[in-house]
């Protein structure tokens, strides 16, 4: 056994765990992402939607629907969700919701997973891009007033 070699490969390996590298600064990315993230948010994508993300990792997103849209389905739909950030995107899991029948032929029909790519993350804004690499979802934070 060549304990150069060894020695050489053990050392290489325990500085490239020491030197910061791209991953450290993606996890510090992401623990920036879900402190900001945390909140309320509303867009006006297919009907007006709000989405609360607590920092326990759960949220709702509540929709309001109108016309076919509305009559299909119902016109507040309430989804509950899990929530992460990993690698720069906002993944979401629908776990439940109500109108229970609307929300599960939904979730047969769309899926309950989503994963996001962060576009854009301020105190004001969350732009987040679909995975299909051209839908985009521009949501406000929403300001409570006493």
């Amino acid at each position: 056994m060549n304990w150069r070699l060894l020695l050489t490969a053990l050392i290489l390996l325990g500085s490239a765990r020491l030197a910061p590298g791209a991953s450290d600064k993606s996890d510090a990315r992401d623990e920036s992402f879900r402190r900001l993230v945390v909140g309320t948010w509303e867009d006006d994508y297919q009907g007006k939607r709000t989405m609360t993300l607590r920092d326990d990792g759960k949220g709702t997103m509540l929709v309001e629907l109108s016309g076919i849209r509305a009559k299909l389905f119902a016109e507040r739909l309430k989804f509950d969700m899990v929530w992460s950030v990993e690698q720069g995107r906002l993944k979401k899991r629908t776990i439940g919701g109500e109108p229970a029948l609307s929300v599960q032929l939904i979730l047969k029909t769309m899926g309950d997973r989503v994963d996001e790519r962060i576009l854009e993350l301020t105190d004001d804004r969350l732009l987040l891009q679909d995975k299909d690499g051209k839908t985009k979802y521009d949501w406000r934070r929403k300001r409570f007033e006493p």
